[in-house]
């Protein structure tokens, strides 16, 4: 006996997916799920997760399966939930996966679990999966993978820094808040100027000297400057700020100061934040080549 249309069509909604939960809901019993396993229909993929033979193991079909594999009330999250929403391109290499305070479940790999009790407006359904709501999502991603995902999610208007601002307060006093208050606040309204503080820490911690802060050329006025040397230090905002105004404008802001004999590097919130051995290295090759 084969299983019902609708069953099948719910799984391949969902990826390939059927749990044990669905089958019962379908009256497909204990014993006709070992008949299709073993006619080899359906492949067992986990504790009572199943996989229809003839759809492919995607990467969607695998994040599915390593989310349940937590616990049917999983939610997944992280820098993978945001992966699941849509905010990035890329998957990446591991999940993060809420599971209820009580569970002691086995290792799942590939999943980093987090015991933790989430309210109701921090879990939405998505594809029929359940994953941490899009701000909570955006702001645990960052914290998890970098400053990126939230400059796409409010780049694409996925999310507000208001929608994100209410969910930090009812995580307020939860794991990661410190650095939830310190993404929003880089998101405030003083942001560049917290920028070039962030910049002045990379000289100041890899000992590079010479510079000037808002120093004017060719017209404009610099982030930075090493006048010496003509090698320019300008600090990109969020791109969730520009527009095609906007972007036209940098474009002839960095040709007039290239056309008048400056060297110009372009660094980000996230070199900044994350990569200032990077930011040091390429000021100081520059510096170096200026020199010679």
């Amino acid at each position: 006996m084969g299983i019902p249309p609708e069953l099948r069509k719910l799984a391949l909604e969902r990826d390939g997916i059927i749990t044990a939960a669905q089958a019962r809901k379908y009256k497909v019993s204990r014993g006709m799920v070992a008949r299709r396993i073993a006619a080899g229909d359906w492949v067992a993929e986990g504790h009572r997760i199943y996989r229809l033979v003839d759809h492919p193991a995607t990467a969607r079909t695998r994040t599915r399966i390593a989310t349940l594999s937590v616990s049917p009330s999983a939610v997944l999250g992280g820098v993978m939930g945001a992966w699941w929403h849509g905010v990035i391109s890329k998957r990446p290499t591991r999940a993060t996966v809420t599971a209820p305070l009580g569970w002691h479940g086995s290792t799942v790999a590939g999943v980093t679990v987090v015991r933790r009790p989430l309210l109701d407006a921090d879990v939405v359904e998505r594809d029929g999966l359940r994953v941490t709501a899009l701000p909570l999502t955006v702001l645990e991603a960052a914290v998890e993978g970098g400053m990126d995902v939230v400059d796409r999610a409010l780049q694409k208007h996925l999310v507000s820094v208001e929608d994100m601002m209410s969910t930090y307060r009812r995580h307020a006093t939860g794991k990661n808040a410190a650095q939830m208050a310190r993404i929003l606040e880089l998101l405030g309204s003083d942001a560049h100027s917290e920028a070039e503080r962030l910049a002045v820490d990379v000289f100041t911690e890899h000992e590079i000297v010479g510079w000037v802060a808002n120093h004017p050329a060719a017209g404009y006025e610099l982030d930075f400057a090493f006048p010496e040397q003509k090698v320019a230090i300008e600090i990109d905002g969020m791109a969730y700020h520009s527009d095609a105004a906007t972007f036209q404008r940098d474009r002839r802001r960095r040709n007039a100061l290239i056309n008048a004999g400056w060297t110009v590097l372009n660094f980000t919130w996230s070199d900044l934040l994350e990569r200032p051995g990077y930011v040091a290295a390429q000021i100081r090759y520059a510096l170096a080549h200026a020199a010679a």
